[in-house]
């Protein structure tokens, strides 16, 4: 049941570009909000996170235990498909890239800002040239694939729906905590569950990329605890997109060879998630079919 939830969903974006149409998250900040003004939670960040999350996700559990109770597979993957719909991250993740690339083949580098600003959001500084430019979007844009979707797949393949549940709840929470005084905790709490799933994910990247470079990067940040994910992520794609050059830009236009390189490494991530994602999938087929 497990890939026939993944399936759907997938397909399901494929059709709207996201999960748009279930992300309504209104209810987890009123949950919060409400929990924020106990006495008992406010000075305590971690008995606040988990009051915040937990009940939600036992709650899910619970739900599901019933429904595939009583109406066995097809009351899991009913029920399945738009939970783990509403798990994936928040944007159109091949529509803000596309809308970025047209703006950044134009030289129209504010207007390549502002539409890639969803991946900006984690970064304050101001880009000071197009080359800056870049290098910020492509380590948004590789996070923010990583929690929007692998992350989230990682966690529901190994606990099924409560586990995507924990993930999503934790980055909103993370989201919501930022400038508070709890921002640290759960921003903690956030780099412990993408720990193991972003290293599963560098181990991908080197089968579907570059294999030696990727390899060595991912040996090298394995122990890591300095970095956070969007950190240990750009250092496996460095090595997994190793050799990379501008004359695989797939723009016709006549274009620097900043803006070729630039461009050819974003349509390079691109192709490695596709492949990354085609790989997990695989291997979670066979491993249904051999199980």
């Amino acid at each position: 049941m497990t890939l026939l939830i993944v399936l759907f969903t997938l397909a399901l974006v494929q059709i709207w570009g996201s999960g748009a149409p279930l992300h309504r998250d209104g209810w987890f900040d009123k949950w919060c909000e409400r929990l924020s003004k106990v006495p008992q939670l406010q000075s305590n960040g971690g008995l606040l996170l988990g009051a915040s999350i937990l009940p939600p996700v036992l709650l899910i559990a619970v739900v599901m235990v019933i429904a595939e109770s009583n109406f066995g597979g097809l009351g899991a993957l009913l029920l399945g498909v738009p939970l783990l719909l509403y798990c994936l991250g928040r944007g159109n993740f091949n529509e803000i890239v596309s809308v970025y690339l047209r703006s950044w083949y134009r030289g129209d580098f504010k207007g390549a800002e502002e539409a890639a600003a969803p991946f900006l959001q984690d970064i304050h500084e101001t880009p000071a040239d197009g080359k800056c430019l870049h290098e910020q979007v492509f380590r948004g844009a590789a996070y923010s694939a990583f929690e929007r979707l692998f992350a989230v797949l990682f966690w529901f393949i190994l606990l099924g729906i409560p586990g995507a549940l924990l993930f999503r709840l934790s980055a909103l929470y993370a989201e919501r905590a930022r400038g508070t005084q709890w921002q640290a905790t759960a921003t903690r709490w956030l780099w412990l569950l993408e720990w193991l799933p972003v290293r599963i994910m560098g181990l991908s990247f080197a089968i579907v990329g570059n294999f030696a470079g990727c390899y060595r990067a991912w040996r090298q940040c394995l122990m890591c605890r300095e970095r956070d994910t969007a950190q240990v992520l750009e250092a496996y794609l460095e090595g997994a997109l190793g050799g990379i050059d501008a004359s695989e830009c797939s723009a016709s236009a006549d274009l620097s060879q900043v803006q070729r390189q630039s461009g050819a490494e974003i349509e390079g991530l691109q192709s490695l998630l596709s492949r990354t994602l085609l790989l997990w999938v695989t291997v979670l087929a066979l491993t249904v079919l051999f199980a």
